[in-house]
């Protein structure tokens, strides 16, 4: 039987085909394409994770101080001290006071010294209620800022989570296709040995 140059020059491209083509190649770019992608999106959301994370103990012990509310308040509340508005009104007050006494004729009388007790009073209650709003307006929002960072950080941590089974499903198929790719290549060679096989009979 004649040689079949055009079987050799065909089984000859299967051969080289086969030994020095890359049918895995496009594979191997997406998965170099779907790590990047995979570093990239979890540097973005690992500062808010770790900071959900960080958040966690803080908002235990706070609420571990809420428990006893009655206690919270005295704690807060031996802190407390008159703050120099409140004696100014103090001081406004009891000069008042003491004009208008001298004015009437009652200076230094029982009920005028009642009502600038009762007057000095009610400025430092007031004082003090202020200032307690106030802790306790601080003390919320400590709270609700620990807890958004906590739900911040679970969403994160979801969205990794996600990041994480899709990029491991896409890296699945790009690790089939490069096998496939192997395979293809490996067949290419062995048929192309065949082809100059044939072509000699």
């Amino acid at each position: 039987m004649p040689f079949d140059s055009g079987m050799f020059g065909s089984g000859l491209g299967g051969i080289l085909g086969g030994l020095f083509g890359n049918s895995r190649k496009p594979y191997d770019a997406a998965m170099q394409q779907y790590q990047q992608y995979g570093q990239q999106a979890q540097q973005a959301q690992q500062p808010y994770q770790q900071a959900g994370q960080g958040a966690i103990g803080d908002y235990q012990k706070w609420l571990q101080g809420q428990q006893d509310p009655s206690k919270f308040i005295n704690d807060q509340m031996a802190n407390y001290q008159e703050s120099p508005y409140a004696q100014y009104l103090q001081q406004q007050a009891m000069r008042a006071g003491q004009n208008a006494a001298s004015a009437e004729g009652t200076m230094g009388s029982t009920p005028m010294m009642q009502q600038m007790q009762q007057n000095a009073g009610n400025i430092a209650s007031q004082d003090q209620n202020q200032w307690l709003q106030n802790v306790l307006g601080i003390n919320s929002q400590y709270g609700q800022g620990q807890q958004n960072l906590m739900t911040g950080g679970q969403n994160a941590a979801n969205q990794l989570s996600n990041m994480n089974m899709n990029m491991g499903q896409r890296m699945g198929e790009a690790a089939y296709g490069q096998q496939a790719g192997r395979n293809q290549d490996f067949w290419n060679t062995i048929g192309g040995g065949l082809g100059i096989l044939g072509s000699f009979f």
